[in-house]
This record gives C-alpha cells, structure tokens and sequence, in this order.
C-alpha cells in the first residue's frame, strides 16, 4: 500500500534545466513520457512510483498524449489521478505536455491536424486528467490534406482559451518550416519544440 507522498526537499539541488524554442520557459533534459507502462493495461502503483521517482529527482515534465495507453487515453485518466493523490499542492512545480494528430476515436474527425480534431482532443484530455489546462499543447504530426494554417489556427485558440498557455508542433521545426511558427508569433504564442530527451519508460 503507497504511503502519502512527501516530495524529496532537494530535488532542485543539482537539477538542470534548458530554455524551450523562443518561450521563456525552461524544462529538464530528460522527461517522462507516458506512452506505454502508464495505462489501464499496466499496473496503476508501478507508473506512480516511477513518476513520483522522477519527481524526487527534478524532473518537472511530464509528457502524454490523447491516445496513450493502452487502452487509449488511459495514460491521461492514470496521471490525472496521481495528481489528485500526489502532486494536488504542487501543479506549479510541474510542465504538463500533451498532442492530438494520430487515432483517437472513429471515423474521420478521430484523426488528422484539422482545428475540429485538435481542439475537441485536447478539450477530452482535460478532462481525463481533471486539469483546467496544460502547459505545452502539441500537434502531433502534418497532416496531408489539412492546412498548416488550420492546424497552426487551432493551436492559436488553445493558447487563446486558456486552456494551454504554449503550443507546439512535434514534427515542424522552425528552420524547415518558418510559416508554421510565424503564424503563431504573429497571434502572441511562441513556438516551442522538445528541448528535452523523453523517456517512455
């Protein structure tokens, strides 16, 4: 039987972190992905040890997905109630990540980059782990026959609803594609890509 959670009281001492794109926010090198080990599939007491492990040793992000799992979306119900029973006092101290762009539910607007498929995704994320909003919201991937503008336009209105003050795009870098994070620049949300190596252990 877990035992109330106390966090390590020195787990910044020695703890580095690196800036995130253009944003002013700073993550560790390494985070914790959640996309196998952390679902319905897997034993809840394990993945809550391991990520109150990584907490006690400064690492601060945590990264998932809509359809991580297994089964989908198990890993964001899974984490959000380690943080109603472990990190309730210490959300502050934490970086939230989470994406939409591969399946998630049937038929067409279960899938994609398209404004309809995000924001309803990243709406159902937040439910599944009781959050009012995430830190970083990611597009997962382009999507062919969907505009990067649409794509990049839904991520504007996350930043703008408050329901992730920094959004992202895992697959575009601002090199490779400068009218992605131009068009995010221009509405007041930086452009952030992983600055971290995620482990998903």
């Amino acid at each position: 039987m877990q035992t109330s959670y106390v966090p390590d009281s020195n787990r910044y001492l020695g703890a580095m972190f690196r800036r995130c794109g253009r944003s002013g926010i700073v993550l560790p090198p390494v985070a914790v992905g959640l996309w196998q080990n952390f679902g319905g599939a897997d034993v809840f007491e394990t993945g809550r040890a391991v990520i109150r492990r990584a907490f006690d040793r400064g690492v601060t992000h945590f990264d998932l997905a809509n359809n991580y799992g297994p089964p989908y979306g198990s890993a964001e119900e899974n984490f959000g109630q380690i943080l109603r029973k472990d990190f309730g006092s210490l959300r502050n101290e934490l970086v939230i990540s989470t994406k939409a762009g591969w399946d998630m539910w049937p038929g067409p607007y279960g899938i994609g980059a398209s404004r309809k498929y995000l924001l309803a995704s990243l709406d159902e994320s937040l439910k599944r782990m009781g959050l009012d909003y995430v830190d970083i919201f990611y597009a997962h991937r382009p999507w062919l026959d969907c505009p990067l503008e649409e794509t990049m336009g839904a991520l504007v209105s996350a930043v703008h609803q408050g329901k992730s003050p920094l959004c992202g795009h895992l697959q575009l870098q601002p090199r490779t594609h400068p009218g992605g994070g131009s068009h995010l620049e221009e509405h007041g949300c930086p452009f952030v890509h992983s600055s971290a190596l995620v482990l998903h252990v």
